[in-house]
């Protein structure tokens, strides 16, 4: 007799935070699996929690997906990866270098170059010197208001700004300029993936997210009025219940 399905122990879960993030800043979504049983490894990637302006100047995307799938291989089986902005950047090259059961892209980079918006140039032009130079940076709270968490309610914004971390200049330059560090084969993604987009993402443009969800033939998930801190506590009621059911009927 077959076994039912909803008895089976679920996959574990690597989630992978993005640019200026770190693991603390996954918690809402670290409890919201964690609460529907699933166990869940966030990994901190180089120079973040607590930053270290030393390993953030240098490093790049390689140094990071060395970290994220030697986090990937300590889980010891096949594991779902989740990843949010470059974390998701990050999911997709894990993905195309073993066989994970799933992967899911919440606001995700794209393999290859990041092209910017036109609205959010103004904020970008007084980072240039640090990104291009590969020195650790991080945006002013106008900018960060404006731009990665532009539509989250005003307290909240003003309550996750502090926690925002420096970043590798140099990582942001790779992504920015599509280097070869951000390339993905999409034939050898042959796992499930879902593609999560925000309708207001001012840092991944929705019509990438499009592009990347048709890359690898995934189901798209867009959320209209979110911002690209999709992660967020107040974006949970949302953004996580449709990604939990995708899973539920799609690993099995």
């Amino acid at each position: 007799m077959e076994a039912d399905p909803t008895t089976r122990p679920k996959p574990p879960i690597l989630f992978l935070h993005g640019v200026f993030g770190k693991p603390s800043l996954l918690q809402p979504w670290t409890h919201f699996l964690e609460s529907a049983g699933y166990v869940v490894h966030v990994p901190t990637l180089p120079g973040r929690e607590p930053t270290n302006d030393e390993v953030l100047a240098g490093i790049g995307i390689e140094d990071c997906f060395a970290v994220a799938l030697d986090a990937y291989d300590r889980i010891g089986e096949p594991a779902i990866i989740i990843g949010h902005s470059m974390g998701g950047l990050l999911t997709q090259k894990i993905a195309a270098a073993r066989e994970p059961r799933a992967a899911v892209l919440l606001a995700s980079v794209p393999p290859g170059i990041l092209w910017p918006q036109l609205r959010p140039l103004p904020h970008l032009f007084p980072l240039m010197p640090k990104i291009l130079a590969g020195k650790p940076f991080l945006p002013s709270a106008r900018t960060m208001r404006e731009v990665p968490l532009n539509t989250l309610p005003a307290a909240e914004q003003e309550a996750l700004i502090p926690s925002l971390v420096r970043d590798s200049g140099r990582v942001f330059r790779e992504m920015s300029m599509g280097a070869a560090s951000t390339k993905v084969t999409a034939s050898q993604v042959t796992c499930p993936v879902l593609c999560v987009s925000a309708g207001s993402d001012r840092n991944v443009a929705p019509w990438i997210s499009r592009r990347i969800a048709k890359r690898y033939g995934a189901e798209h998930q867009d959320h209209p009025g979110k911002s690209h801190w999709i992660i967020a506590e107040s974006a949970i009621d949302d953004v996580a219940p449709p990604v939990l059911e995708w899973l539920r009927r799609t690993v099995v």
